[in-house]
């Protein structure tokens, strides 16, 4: 009998968990649903994606928030103060933020893409704050339903579901591998990356934790003028390299002070799991490398042009070199006066010139690195490659 009525009052409890979890989900497939595939040619004013679609998201945050009330939280929720929780979420959130500027300082700046007129500023806080909300009220309400069973199950579902939230149907079917490339690495994975911060700070400190983790770069992307101009393999790593930052100091903050940490691991030099201390130390390194830090960097090669030697799609390693150290044969990367970079080989000076020629003054960047020289393949006096 005791055996029976442990099961039935399991089952009792695990129903309003099923039930939360579901409403949860269905609000956000409706509003998903209303936003991207319903309002699209059917409303064509202002009103439809800028207000329908909002007001759909609203609801969905509405139904995770009644959803997250109506379940108990995580049990990690009471081993921290709550209110160093949100303080550490912030200073992380700004730190995301600071990222973009220091991106920005390296790699240069662009204008941003969006209306900064009272009207559309407005606007874009209804836009992108409903979607951020119901996104992470969703993740908090999901997280306390899910993770009593399997928390680092529930975080990588809930990650990866919520991530997907984020994009249209169309984003998912690019052609191409350089597009596919640049939507999965520079837009989708840093995404994930983020929500999976979002979700650390979800159990720790729920919504308004995750929310302080999202919202201030949401607000540098819609409210900023000016916007890092980088290019999508380092756009990838700073979106992937903060967000395991982040990470790396929360755990090492949280765990310190979870009443079964042990007491040596409270002190000041008290460190995270050598996971995300690698995690954080790889992703420094890509980093920095990217930018060339150590003396090279990679590049992607967008066009058929230096065929057979180089295949479109390949990534080349770039090493610096001055104008006297070029030789016959090297493969040399250059910037024109638009600043269009352009990989060529050198030939010999005089000699007869491709159709395609470099315009303008130019300046040389870098030499590909272990290239091959190849007789038949160089054409005297000429530059000829493609662009990077």
């Amino acid at each position: 009998m005791t055996a029976m009525a442990q099961r039935f009052g399991t089952s009792l409890q695990a129903r309003p968990v099923l039930s939360a979890s579901l409403a949860v989900v269905g609000a956000l497939v409706f509003a998903y649903w209303f936003s991207r595939e319903f309002l699209p040619g059917r409303v064509y004013s202002l009103w439809g994606p800028y207000f329908l679609g909002p007001m759909a998201w609203m609801g969905a945050a509405g139904v995770a928030y009644r959803a997250t009330r109506q379940l108990p939280p995580h049990t990690a929720e009471h081993e921290v103060d709550r209110r160093t929780v949100l303080m550490v979420a912030l200073l992380i959130g700004l730190f995301l933020v600071s990222l973009q500027f220091i991106t920005g300082m390296l790699a240069g700046f662009g204008h941003s893409p969006y209306a900064h007129t009272p009207r559309f500023l407005a606007i874009n806080a209804l836009f992108a704050g409903s979607l951020l909300l119901a996104t992470e009220t969703s993740r908090a309400a999901l997280l306390r339903a899910l993770g009593p069973r399997s928390m680092t199950l529930a975080l990588v579902l809930v990650t990866l579901g919520l991530a997907a939230l984020q994009f249209g149907e169309a984003q998912f079917m690019r052609d191409g591998f350089r597009q596919n490339a640049e939507f999965w690495g520079a837009l989708f994975i840093p995404t994930a990356a983020a929500g999976l911060l979002g979700g650390f700070f979800a159990v720790y400190g729920g919504a308004r934790a995750a929310l302080l983790i999202a919202a201030p770069l949401v607000a540098f992307q819609y409210y900023s003028p000016i916007l890092p101009n980088a290019e999508w393999p380092v756009r990838a790593l700073v979106g992937v390299a903060g967000p395991a930052m982040g990470l790396w100091i929360a755990e090492g903050l949280f765990a310190a002070e979870e009443p079964g940490a042990e007491a040596e691991s409270r002190g000041f030099f008290s460190l995270p799991s050598i996971a995300w201390v690698l995690t954080a130390v790889i992703s420094l390194v890509i980093f920095w490398f990217s930018f060339g830090f150590f003396g090279f960097r990679p590049a992607f090669v967008p066009s058929h042009s230096m065929e057979p030697l180089i295949q479109q799609g390949d990534v080349v390693l770039l090493g610096p070199i001055s104008a006297d150290e070029v030789a016959v044969g090297d493969i040399v990367m250059y910037e024109l006066s638009n600043r269009q970079r352009v990989l060529h080989r050198v030939g010999q000076p005089g000699g007869p010139r491709p159709e395609r020629q470099a315009q303008g003054r130019v300046r040389l960047e870098a030499v590909v690195l272990h290239h091959a020289h190849h007789e038949a393949a160089a054409v005297p006096g000429a530059l000829h490659g493609g662009d990077e």
